[in-house]
């Protein structure tokens, strides 16, 4: 079976300790194992590809983070799903935040209104 495929989602930097200067190390950088069977590879989680990923997820959540430099959004969950579906998702979203007594967050609020 051999070994599984490492995926690079994050650089590392070299300093020079005289300059201070950072170059991107070329060895260097965060690298995650690939998720379960049949998961998601943004999320690592089993969904439909046309359906949003999982923003909830940990592993989403490093892995954007190292690939962005911020925590994903549920915006950025269902930027790839086509506008009816994100449409229909935000106002579940902002049903169950609002049943539950939850803040909405900044990226769905134009939608709370």
């Amino acid at each position: 079976m051999g070994a599984p495929k490492l995926t690079k989602i994050g650089k590392s930097y070299d300093v020079d300790p005289e300059t201070g200067e950072e170059t991107e190390s070329e060895t260097g950088g965060m690298y995650m194992l690939p998720g379960p069977p049949g998961s998601c590879e943004e999320c690592f989680v089993v969904h439909e590809p046309h359906l949003p990923h999982n923003q909830q997820s940990l592993s989403y959540h490093v892995k954007f983070h190292a690939q962005h430099g911020r925590y994903p959004t549920w915006t950025d969950a269902m930027a790839h799903c086509v506008p009816k579906l994100r449409a229909d998702w935000r106002k579940h979203l902002i049903d169950v935040m609002k049943e539950n007594g939850m803040e909405i967050p900044a990226d769905l609020v134009e939608d709370a209104k």
